[in-house]
């Protein structure tokens, strides 16, 4: 089942986006979303909810949910790859020292996936539906 996060909860490090009326179906219930317009480029205080993709170790991968777009954000402790810094200690005493990246528009998916490999990051591609009228994200 996927997971959800709000912005205030990937900056503050702290809990998820939960509906308790998703429990009442058999089905998987997913949040309501809207499409981008892409008349501007989309910040990260745009997004309303996102898609949790991956969070191993220190880091976070996020897919912007609501407005949906071509979208990624990249959350990591700016120790997490410091063997003389115990940022799981840091984030148990509430020591946040996030950094951020973002991915955004035409051909995303794909600089995304290279920055996983540069971080060192494993990750699973799934294959997404793209309606026809968004195909030209996707070079």
């Amino acid at each position: 089942m996927p997971t959800f996060k709000t912005t205030e909860n990937i900056v503050t490090g702290t809990g998820e986006y939960f509906d308790e009326n998703w429990m009442d179906s058999d089905t998987l219930v997913l949040p309501e979303r809207e499409y981008w317009d892409y008349q501007r480029e989309l910040k990260i205080e745009d997004v309303n909810i996102w898609e949790v993709i991956a969070e191993p170790w220190g880091v976070g991968i996020y897919a912007a949910w609501d407005p949906y777009a071509e979208f990624y954000l990249i959350r990591y402790d700016k120790d997490w790859d410091n063997p003389k810094v115990d940022w799981q200690q840091n984030v148990l005493d509430g020591k946040r020292n996030f950094d951020y990246e973002t991915h955004y528009g035409p051909g995303a998916n794909t600089t995304i996936q290279k920055r996983l490999d540069e971080l060192g990051i494993s990750y699973i591609l799934q294959n997404q539906w793209v309606d026809p009228e968004h195909m030209w994200l996707y070079p």
